[in-house]
């Protein structure tokens, strides 16, 4: 599999993003609906929002569905349900930080009519069925596994260290100045959670130590 990969640049332009494909073309699509974003160089934490934002066009919440929907979908289907819970998404987090703050201009630059995409401050986890997609940064302090019922669909995202690991979905990894997108697709299938081969494609899966690899 191929991965998604985003190199900052430190030459003449400091926190320059540089990418290829369809991603990048989400990416900078995305953050040049921030006012004044197009004039200037990006930072880490907006690059992981504007992943935030993107990935919900890859992702399928099968326990969401209408009632025997989740079964057999066609292409079509599948890709009309996808947009109709992208349409009206809650983002939580348990926590404010760079990259929150950066997700919630980025849902407020984008608003148009018919799209009801939210963003929710949670007090604890207690609360997350409400929640589609979850953001726990390394600044949480949190490094216990996320143990999460299936029934509660929802597709967690982190960027600390070994989050895969621990029980996420979806883990921003820096490596010197890439920061790569890994997805533990176990974890995801045991969520309910369907991720679209192109997102897949791009991405690392993760394989815990005693798994065989896994080919999607």
């Amino acid at each position: 599999m191929g991965s998604i990969v985003v190199s900052i640049q430190r030459t003449k332009t400091p926190g320059f993003v540089n990418a290829s494909g369809m991603m990048f073309k989400l990416l900078i699509g995305l953050m040049i609906a921030i006012p004044e974003a197009s004039s200037r160089s990006y930072e880490e934490h907006e690059i992981k929002a504007a992943f935030l934002y993107s990935f919900a066009q890859f992702i399928t919440w099968e326990t969401r569905a209408t009632t025997g929907q989740t079964a057999a979908l066609t292409a079509a289907q599948t890709a009309a349900l996808t947009a109709a819970q992208t349409a009206a998404l809650t983002y939580c987090a348990v926590h404010e930080g760079p990259v929150v703050n950066a997700l919630k201009e980025l849902i407020a630059a984008k608003q148009t009519a018919g799209e009801t995409r939210r963003y929710t401050l949670l007090a604890d986890l207690s609360n997350i069925r409400q929640c589609h997609i979850l953001f726990l940064g390394a600044d949480n302090n949190k490094s216990e596994s996320l143990q999460l019922r299936p029934e509660e669909s929802v597709l967690t995202v982190g960027d600390s260290q070994g989050f895969v690991a621990n029980g996420g979905i979806i883990e921003f990894r820096r490596q010197g100045a890439r920061v790569q997108v890994h997805i533990n697709l176990a974890t995801a299938r045991a969520q309910r959670i369907q991720i679209s081969s192109k997102l897949l494609k791009l991405a690392t899966i993760y394989n815990a130590p005693d798994e065989a690899k896994i080919d999607d």
